[in-house]
């Protein structure tokens, strides 16, 4: 495997932030899957208010955050603080001092915070969709 190398506004995190930010994804989307069914057998069962599906937002933003940073290799937060890890240990930064770079990684960090709110956003409206459905089926 060849060796990660910090790029601005390409890579900023190596192979132990990369992990950290799937796995935190993956969290994500038990979570999301999870929240859903609990919703949905809500509104099924009890004939709760579709618009706390409002709720799935936060776990879907959890998920695509993580998921979406572990495939682009690159840290939002670190993009915006200036800083990348590539390094084999979690959380240990370097202070990125080039204005140029600076400003290339908070433009990537920007693109994958809009990516992320997009897909939550989706997920959340297509959530209260199917429970705005499933709600005014009678059985």
């Amino acid at each position: 495997m060849p060796e990660i190398q910090y790029s601005a506004g390409v890579c900023n995190i190596g192979e132990a932030e990369i992990k950290q930010r799937r796995r935190i994804g993956y969290i994500g989307f038990g979570l999301t899957l999870i929240a859903t069914i609990v919703y949905l057998g809500l509104i099924y069962y009890i004939k709760l208010d579709p618009l706390f599906g409002v709720i799935i937002f936060i776990p879907a933003e959890i998920s695509s955050i993580g998921l979406i940073q572990a495939k682009n290799k690159f840290c939002a937060a670190y993009g915006l603080a200036h800083q990348q890890n590539i390094s084999s240990n979690l959380g240990l930064t370097i202070k990125i001092e080039d204005r140029v770079s600076q400003r290339e990684d908070r433009n990537k960090a920007i693109k994958i915070i809009f990516q992320s709110l997009g897909i939550s956003i989706i997920i959340t409206i297509f959530t209260i969709i199917i429970g705005i459905i499933i709600g005014q089926i009678n059985f």
